[in-house]
């Protein structure tokens, strides 16, 4: 099997079109760090020309900086060519809202610090002290070596518990990216994440988020396309397979349509874990990963929060096999074609 890779490395095969590099991205949590397997494993994956990105946590959603984990791991990625992604919890920080007795914590309206069991702890994204802490942390992912920081949980909670200081949310959030625009690099670049249900709606309330008044403070922009996290009756009128590819192709679509005339990349994640695959289909990683290329979106980044990535990696294979024969088929026809013109003329 890894020989028929080989044979149809992207090396060999030339794209026909591609505006720019297409970003063909692995998730990899901090656990995998502890144990060499998974990390060898992702670089196999470099190695034959399947994967050429990798998002790791910088900063997670308790508020843990993480920057000391990774050092070798970039060395060894830069040399290999890797496009380095920082994932950077901004607003949803439990060491910073607890620290100096909740100073910087999203509050209830008894001056309590904010808190739900579903959600977690906030801090208050209106504090300027909240978005200068967040702002070093970027610049610092920046110096270690990050081609981009991506921004997740650059927004409110979801929950319904209310909070003091929920007027003008988009504001905040889009205050912050701009001081961060301020400072960053001109070769760096800024991304951020999405709910799937983002490029869908016009704005989420609860959560502060507006698709293109964010989408034109960065450079990117990455929904989370995961099938299993869309409501069971949502396009629900097809098979198991043609839902899940009809969910990241349509919802691509949709975010194209959105952000018609600005440069901007649109990369999916996709659902590479198990939760609900009883109803997503035998092959539901690969019909994700089909829909996001025909759907000409800017790539995808594959998620399992457990750095099991041993049916995302199978199907990864499986759909670069098929789309290397289809694209090396494409070319015989092309040339086939040129030769006949040729001798006619």
């Amino acid at each position: 099997m890894f020989f028929i890779i080989l044979a149809f490395s992207p090396a060999d095969i030339p794209l026909l079109s591609e505006a720019r590099p297409i970003t063909r991205g692995i998730y990899l949590a901090p656990g995998v760090f502890h144990s060499q397997l998974e990390v060898d494993e992702f670089f196999k994956m470099v190695d034959l020309g399947l994967v050429n990105a990798a998002v790791l946590d910088i900063k997670n959603e308790r508020g843990i900086i993480l920057f000391s984990v990774y050092k070798d791991f970039i060395n060894k990625a830069k040399k290999k060519g890797v496009y380095l992604i920082a994932r950077q919890c901004v607003f949803k920080d439990e060491a910073l809202a607890l620290k100096n007795g909740g100073k910087l914590a999203l509050k209830d309206f008894s001056d309590n610090i904010w808190f739900q069991e579903k959600c977690g702890y906030w801090v208050d994204p209106s504090l300027s002290e909240v978005k200068k802490y967040n702002t070093k942390i970027t610049e610092k992912a920046f110096d270690f070596g990050f081609d981009e920081v991506q921004f997740d949980y650059i927004r409110y909670p979801s929950g319904n518990k209310p909070y003091k200081n929920w007027q003008n949310k988009l504001n905040n959030i889009v205050e912050f990216l701009d001081m961060v625009n301020e400072v960053k690099p001109p070769e760096k670049r800024i991304s951020l994440t999405f709910y799937g249900y983002t490029v869908w709606a016009k704005t989420l309330s609860k959560e502060g988020q507006n698709f293109e008044k964010m989408a034109e403070r960065v450079d990117a922009v990455y929904p989370m396309l995961y099938p299993s996290h869309f409501h069971d009756d949502f396009m629900n009128n097809s098979t198991k397979e043609s839902r899940t590819y009809s969910l990241i192709y349509e919802s691509i679509k949709k975010a194209q349509e959105r952000l018609p005339e600005k440069d901007i990349k649109i990369v999916p994640y996709l659902q590479a874990f198990s939760w609900k695959r009883s109803r997503l289909g035998s092959k539901y990683v690969l019909n994700q990963l089909k829909a996001a290329c025909e759907s000409r979106s800017d790539g995808f980044i594959l998620w399992e929060a457990g750095g099991n990535y041993s049916k995302g990696y199978e199907e990864l294979i499986e759909f670069d096999i098929d789309f290397f024969e289809k694209k090396l088929m494409y070319r015989l026809q092309y040339d086939s074609k040129r030769n006949k013109e040729y001798f006619r003329g």
